[in-house]
């Protein structure tokens, strides 16, 4: 009888520990399941929300410090291909260290994480390259050093961030289908949860 209850002990927390990696694992999840329940784990873990963005793997990945917590499905610019945003109309999603800078709802993506592009990498290439003036590069510069929204209306191009879809529907996420003019796009569903998590500062990383 012993050696049932033993075996049965260590089932249990076997059965827990499963459901502990499941939940922080960061792998894709289905969208919308007990979001209210992740929300409040999320924030009982230690250290502050970050995003790291891949987008070679088409996925936004949402951190707690230096843990990854959650993997989300995401699609990108229509110049995907090309490389790292240059200028406006480029369609390309830009590559980079950003922060979150603005968030709204819209009509058109549903609800939007404005990023702080043009970083201050894309203004030092914009300005050596001539797309911008000095005093336009000190406006980037001077919006980083604050934390602020740099200005989207440069040739460099703005107004890059994350959002959801007009429809609902996850099959162009899943068939990789990059339909933005270079923003990241989620379901909607996972733009709920990170919209309910994220904060005006959050640093968001992405990768090439």
């Amino acid at each position: 009888m012993a050696v049932f209850w033993k075996y049965l002990s260590f089932f249990v927390r076997f059965i827990v520990a499963l459901a502990a990696v499941a939940v922080l694992a960061p792998v894709p999840d289905d969208p919308g399941t007990n979001t209210a329940a992740f929300i409040s784990l999320f924030s009982s873990l230690p250290g502050d929300p970050a995003i790291v963005i891949w987008k070679s793997h088409y996925s936004l990945t949402l951190y707690k410090g230096d843990i990854p917590i959650k993997t989300y499905p995401a699609v990108f610019g229509k110049g995907f291909a090309e490389g790292d945003k240059e200028r406006i109309g480029d369609r390309r999603t830009p590559e980079g260290d950003f922060y979150i800078c603005t968030m709204n709802h819209s009509k058109r993506f549903y609800k939007f994480m404005g990023l702080s592009y043009p970083s201050l990498k894309h203004a030092e290439r914009g300005l050596r390259k001539g797309m911008i003036s000095v005093r336009e590069y000190s406006e980037i510069q001077r919006s980083a050093a604050e934390g602020k929204q740099p200005p989207w209306e440069t040739r460099l191009g703005g107004a890059v961030g994350i959002h959801g879809r007009l429809q609902g529907d996850r099959a162009a996420l899943a068939a990789k289908d990059n339909w933005t003019d270079g923003c990241i796009a989620l379901a909607n569903t996972d733009v709920d949860e990170l919209f309910s998590i994220v904060s005006l500062g959050t640093p968001v990383t992405i990768l090439p």
